[in-house]
């Protein structure tokens, strides 16, 4: 009998909780996975502050739900859900009903406005990419009617700007303004100096979640940049073009973001079962929902336990640990297999503040600036690959480079030099340089008799592996094992030497050219007869070059076509489950 489980959104926590239940679905036939969400797409909303601060477009944050699963078990469907009946094992939508054995709530979060007066209406909230793209549109209009404004107050009003807020996600949103206004400033003819920017955090400092030395260089990059930063503080109320603070002080603008807390979804909060004061479903150990035990809620859903009393805090690595538990013991439930207690690894947390400086303390390691900016970009592209597996993780993590490399920070600067876009043509041509070097080099041991007799690679022969500045141990490893089996690696290196030529000169698996190109270069030089030339040259060549001038641009796609096929009889169980 199939066991239907219903993954009920397509979150940090969701994405992970649905892959995790692919990969045991294939211990365990019958078992049966949906994914509920109200959009098409996985969207990556801990990197909006980029599309509101005009670095990245809005689709560069969108990942097609589709995409990610079209190999798996995995049916997507596209739908607002609106109630669960928790009874009878139902959940609903205006045009459907969907049926579960196993429910794992993952259905997200919305802004917390706390009640505070005029939030709602005059603010501007980040949790969304629709908001992400209303925040930029807005910024653009406000330096459009400040350019031609006369009246000083009015102007003041359009270009002072306050994010409310100081935690990761307004420091970052902060970030991206200050380097977008010095494009804008030049861009309208608006001196610099007559733009203000606030951060505003009713507690007595940013980034709570960080160490005090941490936070103070976040500070003084703040200062630095012209962030007027005022804690300790909360906002009492919003109105369309002011915003006042505790102790009286009002600030005249037309634009507050607000990113001052989040609380589990409107579906969550409207349940009759227990919550904390975010409104997050009490979970036990297991993630389960007390009151129903085939239910299980995670990320912003789940007030899954932690240390010292606690509850899990929101971030993205506790979502995805709690969507991985979940699942786990889901498949124990139908397996009637022993369960996982969710234990939190949580790794740290990175907060960049623009494309030229980032704070991070990960793993009890404190980094700042461009190191801590490097850190960041490649926490995303692990996670792009944790999501898109061997099939489409690469190709997610190529997007990625791209999408970041434009003229904004040093560090994005770094991956304009890596995008295929730009410069693919000319490493394709340094990589049919490179492989035409490699294939001669391989014909002429063949003229030379490497692949009929051992007697090149001994000791005095010219063609030796052992140079005059050989390392000592590499030395050490020729005599003992290369030498007495000679014909073997003369063989070996040869035909290595032809297949990098042909991978090179026709684009074929380029990457594993390349990468065969520089173990073989290292390998010269630590024999002492290496040359520079070669193994700086064999670099660029691991940016996917094989996809300009050869054959990797019909290969790659054509062999995950083969490799990952789409299951048979999936449309048919996704029946059983719609009604």
């Amino acid at each position: 009998m199939r066991k239907h489980v219903v993954v009920l959104g397509a979150g940090y926590g969701g994405v992970s909780a649905a892959k995790r239940l692919a990969k045991l679905s294939k211990k365990t036939p019958g078992m049966e996975i949906t994914l509920i969400d109200k959009s098409s797409t996985h969207d990556l909303i801990t990197e909006l502050h980029e599309v509101a601060g005009n670095r990245i477009e809005a689709d560069d944050l969108q990942i097609s739900l589709t995409r990610l699963f079209e190999s798996t078990p995995v049916n997507v469907i596209q739908d607002q859900i609106d109630n669960i009946d928790f009874e009878n094992k139902k959940i609903t939508s205006s045009n459907h009903e969907y049926s579960y054995d196993y429910l794992i709530l993952g259905a997200g979060s919305q802004p917390a406005d706390f009640g505070i007066d005029g939030v709602k209406e005059h603010s501007f909230t980040l949790w969304s990419v629709e908001d992400s793209e209303k925040i930029r549109e807005h910024i653009l209009n406000m330096f459009q009617e400040a350019q031609f404004e006369s009246d000083p107050a009015r102007r003041r009003e359009l270009l002072s700007f306050v994010v409310a807020g100081g935690g990761f996600t307004g420091v970052e949103m902060v970030g991206e303004l200050i380097e977008w206004f010095d494009e804008l400033s030049k861009q309208y003819g608006i001196p610099r100096k007559d733009i203000d920017l606030y951060l505003v955090e009713g507690l007595d400092s940013i980034l709570p979640n960080l160490k005090d030395s941490l936070v103070e260089s976040a500070m003084k990059y703040l200062r630095k940049n012209s962030v007027e930063v005022k804690t300790g503080s909360f906002i009492t109320e919003v109105t369309k073009d002011s915003l006042t603070l505790q102790g009286g002080e009002t600030i005249q603008s037309k634009t507050v973001i607000w990113t001052c807390g989040v609380q589990a979804a409107e579906l969550i909060e409207e349940m009759d079962i227990e919550k904390d004061r975010a409104n997050r479903l009490i979970v036990d150990k297991y993630l389960q929902v007390p009151e129903h035990e085939n239910v299980y809620a995670i990320g912003d859903n789940s007030a899954a336990p932690w240390s010292d009393g606690k509850t899990l805090p929101a971030l993205v690595e506790a979502a995805m640990q709690t969507g991985e538990c979940a699942a786990n013991n889901v498949h124990a439930d139908i397996t009637n297999g022993p369960k996982e207690e969710m234990e939190a690894n949580l790794h740290g947390v990175m907060v960049s503040i623009g494309g030229n400086y980032a704070v991070a303390d990960v793993t009890g390691l404190s980094l700042k600036g461009v190191p801590a900016m490097f850190m960041k970009h490649l926490v995303n592209m692990h996670y792009l690959f944790d999501i898109g597996g061997i099939k489409e993780g690469l190709g997610l993590i190529d997007e990625y480079i791209h999408e970041q490399a434009s003229h904004k920070g040093f560090v994005s600067q770094a991956f304009d030099q890596a995008t295929r876009k730009s410069r693919t043509f000319w490493i394709a041509i340094l990589r049919i340089f490179l492989g035409i070097q490699w294939f001669l080099s391989g014909y002429h041991k063949i003229e030379d008799g490497w692949l009929a007799a051992g007697d090149k690679l001994v000791a005095g022969a010219s063609t030796s592996p052992i140079g005059p500045n050989a390392v000592g141990w590499y030395k050490a490893f020729m005599e003992t094992f290369v030498m007495p089996n000679a014909l073997l690696f003369q063989i070996v290196v040869t035909m290595t030497e032809i297949a990098l030529g042909i991978s090179l000169i026709f684009g074929i698996f380029s990457v594993l050219g390349a990468i065969g190109s520089i173990f073989m270069n290292i390998n010269f030089f630590l024999s002492g007869t290496g040359q520079i030339w070669y193994l700086m040259a064999s670099f660029p060549c691991l940016a996917s070059s094989g996809q300009s001038l050869g054959l990797d641009y019909y290969l790659i796609p054509w062999l995950k076509k083969l490799i990952w096929r789409r299951p048979k009889n999936k449309s048919t169980h996704l029946k059983e489950v719609v009604e």
